[in-house]
C-alpha cells in the first residue's frame, strides 16, 4: 500500500475542469463528464488513457478515460461506488456536484493497444469494461479482427449493454461471482490463436487466473492487464544502493527499507509520480544502467525490461547501482 492516502499533483500542468454533468450509468455505476474552463482545447486522449483527478484533502485517484465520449472539450470517466475501497468512488457518489471545479492531470496511457494486424482479444469485468470498451471501438473502427468478451453481475449492472448487445464481435456473460464463470473465461482465452493479443481489465482473481493461463500457454508476451489494485508491496531492498540520475550526474544512496521515489524526494529531485502503488505509471523512468527489482502492475517484468524502464514508487534494484534518464 501506498504511505499515504494523501497526494499533491507533482505535474505543473494540471487542466482545471468543471464538472458539467452527473447520469447514471449502471447500478451503482455513475458517468461524469467533465467540461474544459479555459478556452484551450484538452489534451488528445487514446484508448485505454486515464487520468488523476484531484479529490478534497489532496486525494488523488486514477480512472479510465471512456474515449468514445470523450472530446476537446470534454472527459468523461465512470466511477463505481467501492464501499469498502479507499473513499474516493463513495466521495464522488455522494458529495460530488454539478459546477464543482476539479484538477485533472494529462492524460497517460500505459494500457494502449499496440500497432498491428493481429487478431485482439478484449476481456472485461466488472467496472474493468470502461477502458476495454474503449480499446473495443478503437480496434473495430481499424478494421483489425477484435472480440469482446464481457462479465458482470447481471444486465442492471453492465455498462454500454445498449451499444454492445446486437454485436456479433461481443460476448455478454452474467455471473454472480468469478467463480461461476472461470471455466468459461479459461475456454475463452485457450481457443484464441496463438497470433491474439489480449488485452485484460477487471477483478483481482479474474487478472490472477489470466496470469496462470499465459504460463501454462506460454502467452505472457500477448497478455496485457490493468489493475485496479496496487502492487504487492513496495520492492524496499534489504541492502543499500546507489542510484545515479544521468541529467545532473547527482548520486542518491538509497537505504535499506528505503524506496527509490522516497529517496529521490528526500534528496530534493524533481521526480514525477502520482498514486505511490506502482498502478499508473506516472513515475515510470528509463534505466540506462543496472538490473530492477520490478514490483509495479503497470508492465511484467519482462516488457519492462524490453522497453528499459522501471517504476520509482515500487521498485527496487538487484545490482549495487542504478542510471536512471532523470
Amino acid at each position: 500500500m501506498a504511505r499515504s492516502d494523501t497526494r499533491v499533483f507533482q505535474d505543473t500542468g494540471t487542466l482545471p475542469v468543471r464538472l458539467d454533468t452527473i447520469r447514471y450509468g449502471a447500478d451503482e455505476i455513475i458517468f461524469y463528464e467533465f467540461e474544459a474552463i479555459t478556452t484551450a482545447a484538452l489534451p488528445p486522449v487514446s484508448a485505454g488513457a486515464h487520468v488523476d483527478i484531484g479529490l478534497p484533502g489532496g486525494v488523488l485517484r486514477q480512472y479510465s478515460l471512456i474515449t468514445p465520449l470523450c472530446s476537446q472539450r470534454r472527459y468523461v470517466i465512470a466511477v463505481k461506488r467501492e464501499e469498502h475501497g479507499r473513499g474516493g468512488s463513495r466521495w464522488l457518489h455522494d458529495s460530488a456536484r454539478v459546477g464543482q471545479v476539479f484538477d485533472l492531470s494529462p492524460p497517460r496511457n500505459q494500457f494502449e493497444v499496440a500497432p498491428g494486424t493481429s487478431p485482439v482479444l478484449l476481456l472485461a469485468g466488472g467496472i474493468g469494461i470502461t477502458p476495454i470498451y474503449s480499446m473495443y471501438e478503437h480496434v473495430r473502427a481499424s478494421g483489425r479482427p477484435v472480440h469482446l468478451h464481457y462479465w458482470c453481475r447481471s444486465e442492471k449492472h453492465g455498462l454500454f449493454l445498449e451499444v454492445l448487445s446486437d454485436r456479433s464481435d461481443v460476448t455478454v456473460y452474467y455471473a454472480a461471482s468469478p467463480e461461476e464463470s472461470s471455466g468459461r473465461f479459461a475456454a475463452v482465452v485457450r481457443e484464441v490463436s496463438r497470433q491474439t493479443e489480449i488485452y485484460c481489465c477487471g477483478p483481482q482473481g479474474m487478472l490472477d487466473h489470466l496470469e496462470r493461463l499465459g504460463e501454462e500457454l506460454n502467452a505472457e508476451r500477448r497478455i496485457h492487464m490493468e489493475r485496479f489494485q496496487a502492487a504487492p508491496a513496495a520492492a524496499a531492498s534489504n541492502n543499500a544502493f546507489e542510484v545515479t540520475l544521468a541529467r545532473s550526474g547527482a548520486q542518491v544512496q538509497v537505504a535499506p527499507g528505503q524506496t527509490i521515489l522516497d529517496a529521490l524526494r528526500d534528496a530534493g529531485a524533481d521526480v514525477m509520480y502520482s498514486c505511490e502503488q506502482g498502478l499508473c505509471g506516472a513515475c515510470e523512468v528509463r534505466v540506462l544502467e543496472g538490473r530492477p527489482d520490478h514490483r509495479d502492475t503497470v508492465c511484467s517484468a519482462e516488457e519492462h525490461d524490453r522497453r528499459g524502464t522501471m517504476i520509482i514508487c515500487c521498485s527496487s534494484s538487484q545490482s549495487a547501482s542504478l542510471v536512471l534518464d532523470i
